[in-house]
C-alpha cells in the first residue's frame, strides 16, 4: 500500500497517462473526423482512429513527450490463458515506456447506432454488456490498471443523447435487486482536456482487483 509522497506521484503519473491518452485520441478523432461516417463497423472506426493516434506520436511536431507512448490497435492478450487466434483484442491501448512496470490505458469501442441492423437498445445493451462494460466490471479487461476507458462511436442521434441513456441504466442498476455494475460512486460528467467535451466517469469494484475508474467518452461519428 501507498503512502504520503509515494501516493502523491503516483496520482500524478496516472493523471500524465490519463491526459496524455485522451490527447492522442483527440488528435486521433479530428485527423480522421470526415473518414468516420463511412466506417462499416468498429474495427473500421478503431482502425482509422488508432493508425491516426500512431502517426502523431510519429510526427516532429508532437511534443517530445509523446515519444514514450506506443499505440496498440486490437492487441491481443491472454486473461485466461487463450492461444493463437482464440486471444480477445484489446481495441486500442496506449502504453507508456520508459518505465518499469510498463503502464497502459486501455480504450474499449462500441458502435452507437439506431437503425435496422441495431435499435437504441441494442446498441446500449452492447455498450454495457459483456463485450463492453461488463468486460471491465469483470476484471476482464485493464487488469494491471486502475484506469481505462469506454469509447462509444455515436452513429445515430448525438453524444449527450447517449450519456443520459448509459446514466439511466446506472441509475437503475443501484437498487438491492441489481448491482451487476458494482458501482461505488454516482455516474458524473468529467472533462479531462477541452478536446474531449462529451465524458463521464464510474468507478467500479472489482474484488479482488483494485476499483476501476472507466472513463467514458462519447465521440460524434456521423
Amino acid at each position: 500500500m501507498m503512502h504520503g509522497n509515494l501516493t502523491a506521484e503516483w496520482e500524478l503519473y496516472l493523471a500524465v497517462l490519463r491526459e496524455d491518452a485522451h490527447q492522442l485520441l483527440a488528435w486521433g478523432y479530428a485527423d480522421t473526423r470526415s473518414q468516420l461516417t463511412t466506417a462499416r463497423d468498429e474495427y473500421d472506426l478503431t482502425g482509422l482512429i488508432a493508425q491516426a493516434m500512431d502517426n502523431r506520436t510519429n510526427d516532429p511536431g508532437t511534443p517530445e513527450r509523446f515519444s514514450f507512448y506506443s499505440v496498440r490497435p486490437e492487441h491481443p492478450f491472454s486473461p485466461c490463458g487463450e492461444r493463437g487466434k482464440d486471444r480477445p483484442r484489446l481495441d486500442i491501448q496506449i502504453e507508456r515506456t520508459g518505465d518499469r512496470p510498463k503502464r497502459y490505458f486501455t480504450f474499449e469501442a462500441k458502435r452507437l447506432r439506431d437503425d435496422r441492423q441495431a435499435s437504441v437498445s441494442d446498441s446500449l445493451n452492447h455498450y454495457l454488456g459483456a463485450d463492453g462494460v461488463g468486460r471491465f466490471v469483470e476484471g476482464y479487461y485493464a487488469t494491471e490498471s486502475t484506469e481505462a476507458a469506454m469509447l462509444g462511436c455515436v452513429q445515430a442521434h448525438d453524444p449527450p443523447f447517449w450519456l443520459d441513456r448509459v446514466a439511466q441504466a446506472f441509475a437503475d442498476d443501484r437498487s438491492p435487486a441489481s448491482n451487476k455494475f458494482r458501482l461505488l460512486d454516482d455516474f458524473h460528467r468529467e472533462q479531462v482536456i477541452p478536446d474531449i467535451p462529451d465524458e463521464a466517469v464510474s468507478i467500479h469494484e472489482r474484488t479482488p482487483l483494485p476499483p476501476l475508474r472507466l472513463y467514458q467518452i462519447f465521440l460524434d461519428c456521423q
